[in-house]
């Protein structure tokens, strides 16, 4: 304080408002601190866990919500609605060779494997795993080789398409197989389709019968005996549509990245009313570059059957065009677009990899949590301007 006074007053001035700036930029971080921890605390009661401070500031900037389907527009419980042969009449082997599949395999069980367990406890029939090769984002499906008094028989389930494409041949109603020629392919296509259109999600089955010797089951996928379809219903969530609405007229845009085919999910978006302006998928998106991609961005609302990368090459490409991105996911296929997102959001239910990469988990799958995490962002912003102000 001597030192102050004993300089002439506009130095001593000088060096005041010094002194106060350099007071004030060592407590501007504690301000910032202080207040989005207790940003944090408020979400927290909105069962919200806030992993990374700093994300409650990029959730209130958020513009564009990019979203999975299943389990965040829809109830995520997911039933069997339909087993039939390949001429559309119900079968009891399609589902037994189902729930081989998905009972012997040993991989990750999904929603619908779940779901294929939980429709009917069937007895034990005598098979036993040979071999087998797991899900993927790339094959899209899985295949066990089983193996019952000297006899092998490949059973792979997975999506209608890569499945129809493996095949040549199918089983009849009275237990024959016939060929797969091009009318039967368009019909069992159109069936799919159909299926699609009216809300269901889709596995296909098919077989093979193999030599004693034979234990690749990955080598085994080909030549395939297609055996019918699984239909899976999953309803929308009646507070959805809702949440979307009020999130729009808070500023922020929902856009849906989904694995699934593009039939079932307009389907959910006429159920749910969400205006779709534009559809890419993953192939389309493969053949477009960076800078075509970022100019479709705008007029796209749905984007299907994207792999892992692609999701993230998406998100990638919304924050170059200068948005704040946000994703909720809650798959291992969903890691790596929660790491490229300006804000990544899972849920407590998630794999534990995407619970990792998110910077929030939501302990209830609800779009209004993300609509109070969204007003509470921009509550916490405000706060900070209005400390750093005083």
């Amino acid at each position: 304080a001597n030192t102050l006074f004993d300089r002439p007053w506009l130095e001593s001035l000088l060096f005041a408002l010094a002194l106060a700036v350099a007071l004030a930029l060592e407590l501007l971080p504690m301000v910032f601190t202080v207040t989005l921890a207790n940003g944090a605390r408020r979400l927290a009661e909105r069962r919200m866990i806030v992993k990374r401070l700093a994300s409650i500031h990029d959730l209130g900037a958020m513009d564009v919500l990019r979203t999975d389907k299943t389990g965040t527009l829809t109830q995520a419980d997911v039933a069997v609605a339909h087993h039939v042969d390949a001429e559309g009449t119900p079968s009891a082997r399609v589902f037994e060779l189902a729930y081989l599949n998905s009972t012997l395999a040993s991989g990750i069980a999904s929603p619908l494997d779940r779901a294929v367990v939980a429709h009917e406890n069937l007895p034990d029939s005598g098979w036993s795993k040979v071999d087998e090769c797991p899900f993927d984002f790339e094959r899209r499906r899985v295949s066990v080789l089983l193996e019952k008094n000297g006899d092998r028989l490949l059973v792979v389930k997975g999506a209608p398409e890569d499945i129809l494409s493996l095949s040549t041949r199918l089983e009849q109603a009275n237990g024959a197989t016939g060929p797969m020629d091009e009318a039967w392919a368009r019909r069992l296509t159109g069936e799919f389709e159909r299926l699609g259109e009216d809300g269901y999600r889709v596995l296909a089955v098919a077989v093979r019968n193999l030599g004693p010797r034979e234990r690749d089951a990955r080598a085994a996928e080909r030549d395939l005996t297609f055996a019918g379809f699984l239909a899976f219903v999953d309803p929308p969530k009646p507070d959805a549509a809702n949440a979307i609405r009020e999130l729009k007229k808070a500023g922020v845009t929902v856009k849906i990245l989904t694995g699934d085919n593009e039939r079932i999910t307009q389907h959910i978006c006429r159920e749910l009313d969400i205006e779709v302006t534009g559809l890419l998928t993953g192939t389309e998106i493969d053949g477009l570059s960076d800078e075509a991609l970022r100019a479709r961005l705008p007029s796209t609302t749905i984007f299907c059957r994207v792999l892992p990368q692609q999701k993230a090459r998406i998100l990638a490409a919304l924050k170059h065009a200068g948005h704040v991105a946000g994703f909720l996911g809650d798959g291992i296929n969903d890691a790596s677009a929660l790491n490229v997102a300006d804000v990544g959001i899972s849920v407590d239910t998630a794999a534990d990899v995407a619970k990792e990469a998110a910077d929030m988990v939501l302990l209830d799958r609800n779009l209004d949590v993300v609509l109070e995490g969204v007003r509470e962002g921009r509550r916490t912003v405000e706060n900070v301007t209005k400390y750093i102000l005083m």
